[in-house]
C-alpha cells in the first residue's frame, strides 16, 4: 500500500518493484525515442518554496502523451500514462499549499523542447556489511533518457524522486 494520495490531480499511481515496473512498460518505453518532450511538471511546495519530490514528475511529449514517473520506498516504481492533470491543484498528505509548476527543476528546464534519442534503465549497487561479511546486489534505481539537449536521470532518492542532468557511472 503506498502512502501516496492516489487522488493528486487524477493521478492513479501503479506502484511496482522497478524490474516489473519496467518490464510492465517496455514497449511503451522504447516508442518514446523520436518524441519531442513539450512540457515537464514537478509539484511545488508553496510553503517552503521548493520542489515537492514526494510525487510524479511529469513528461508531456509532442503528440499527447503523458509519462508520469514516481519513485517511494527502497524500489518501488510507478510509470503511469495520462492520468494526471496539472490544471488541478495537487493536494497530498501533507498541509502546506501545493502547486504544479512548468519546468521548475534546472533538470527539466535543461530538456525544455528537446528530442528523446534513448531511454535505458540504471542501476546500482547496494552492499551491506554485518557480522559475517558483505552482502551486495544490484538494485534498478533509475530512468534515464538522453535527449538531443542532454540528459534527463529520474532516479530513487530514498523514498522519493531525484532529478539529475547526468547519466550516472
Amino acid at each position: 500500500m503506498t502512502p501516496k494520495d492516489p487522488h493528486v490531480s487524477g493521478w492513479v499511481p501503479a506502484f511496482l518493484p522497478a524490474d516489473d515496473q519496467l518490464d510492465r512498460q517496455a514497449a511503451r518505453l522504447r516508442s518514446l525515442p523520436g518524441h519531442r518532450i513539450a512540457e515537464t511538471w514537478t509539484v511545488w511546495s508553496l510553503e517552503h518554496d521548493e520542489w515537492f519530490a514526494d510525487l510524479p514528475v511529469v513528461l508531456r511529449l509532442d503528440d499527447g502523451p503523458q509519462l508520469e514517473v514516481c519513485w517511494e520506498q527502497f524500489d518501488h516504481l510507478s510509470i503511469t500514462w495520462n492520468t494526471i492533470d496539472v490544471a488541478v491543484t495537487p493536494r497530498a498528505w501533507v498541509e502546506w499549499p501545493l502547486e504544479w509548476r512548468q519546468a521548475a527543476h534546472p533538470a527539466l528546464a535543461a530538456i525544455a523542447d528537446a528530442t528523446v534519442d534513448e531511454v535505458a534503465a540504471t542501476s546500482s549497487r547496494f552492499a551491506a556489511e554485518n557480522a559475517v561479511g558483505t552482502r551486495a546486489t544490484w538494485l534498478t534505481t533509475g530512468l534515464w533518457l538522453k535527449t538531443s539537449r542532454g540528459d534527463l536521470h529520474i532516479f530513487n532518492a530514498l523514498d522519493e524522486n531525484g532529478l539529475a542532468t547526468h547519466r550516472p557511472r
